[in-house]
């Protein structure tokens, strides 16, 4: 048959272009009475352009009012329901395990994507092999200062925000490496997850909440992957709307993961030499609870020589605390007509 028979029955005799294919991407929202703030998150979610998603929202034994809420007003998302709170981590386990593509993605329920937020991060996961996830340009809730661009160390052994308060118009435009990235909004490579996790449990059951991603970006490095932020991808964080509510709580449970988290990856000689700051750093977080706080020492300090005696012994703890080349921020652009 030729070219002028397919015409004759409405054809085209330009050759089919190839479909294109999207990036699969699970996304995993954990959720614990988050109100107006969690299906904002979702809202933005579910308008991720140029990606194949679908999301899972584990519900940690909200209120039965928001259940009900998540049934009638997102049918499109499945809902994985505790009757209890399982913590961050152990949630967000039930929430990979339960997804199957390539690309996972892990929101905060206080977390708002731009629209090609996941797009961006999946493509630059597909450029570069080498990377375990990556994150976007994470902005305060006003937009106006940086909430975080991924983890940077300091010297009292903190994994902190880098970036945190930089003017939001004066970031890096082009993507830089990190040495770890927060699980606020992260795509992580389901391979990488994987090879570090074999088991399924990617995060540490035992952290519940707080620097448990900051362990998982430590135990996917020690194994040879890197992290990465893209600054063209932009969200905004109301932050830490749970924690919030339990601002003590969060303190200790933030100090004692810490330790955790030290003991597991650092070696011994390290923490040794830097004892009396890592010391200091808890100090420093006691006297911001104010009168409450005296009692942080107390309730953290028992357990370091627990956590010391059960450290892996592992020829593959860091020897000194992560780094890579220094993230400058740039001059604003100058106004139009200057």
């Amino acid at each position: 048959m030729n070219s002028r028979d397919f015409t004759s029955r409405g054809q085209s005799s330009q050759p089919l272009s190839p479909a294109r294919s999207l990036p699969d991407v699970d996304c995993v929202i954990v959720n614990r009475d988050g109100g107006a703030s969690l299906f904002s998150a979702i809202g933005s979610v579910q308008s991720q352009t140029d990606v194949d998603l679908s999301v899972v929202v584990v519900d940690n034994a909200s209120r039965p009012e928001e259940r009900e809420r998540l049934a009638a007003e997102a049918p499109n998302v499945r809902i994985v329901a505790f009757s209890r709170n399982l913590g961050f981590a152990a949630a967000a386990n039930e929430g990979i395990a339960r997804t199957r593509a390539p690309f996972v993605l892990l929101v905060n329920n206080d977390a708002v994507l731009a629209p090609d937020y996941a797009a961006r991060l999946a493509a630059r996961l597909a450029l570069d092999e080498r990377l375990a996830a990556v994150q976007g340009l994470i902005l305060e809730r006003s937009g106006g200062r940086v909430d975080t661009a991924g983890l940077e160390w300091n010297d009292r052994g903190e994994a902190v925000p880098l970036l945190a308060g930089a003017d939001s118009t004066a970031t890096p435009r082009d993507v830089f490496e990190v040495t770890g990235v927060s699980a606020t909004a992260a795509l992580y490579r389901r391979d990488a997850l994987t090879e570090i996790a074999p088991h399924g449990r990617v995060f540490d059951d035992r952290f519940f909440a707080y620097y448990e991603d900051v362990d998982l970006s430590l135990r996917l490095a020690r194994a040879g992957w890197r992290f990465a932020c893209e600054p063209l991808a932009v969200a905004r964080h109301e932050g830490s709307r749970t924690g919030r509510r339990t601002p003590f709580r969060r303190a200790v449970w933030t100090s004692r993961n810490r330790w955790r988290t030290l003991f597991a990856n650092f070696a011994p000689r390290l923490l040794a030499e830097n004892l009396p700051a890592l010391l200091r750093a808890d100090l420093a977080h006691a006297r911001q609870l104010g009168v409450a706080g005296a009692m942080l020492p107390f309730l953290v300090w028992p357990w370091i020589p627990f956590l010391a005696f059960g450290r892996p012994r592992d020829s593959g703890l860091l020897r000194r605390w992560p780094s890579v080349a220094a993230v400058s921020t740039r001059a604003p652009a100058p106004a139009a007509g200057s």
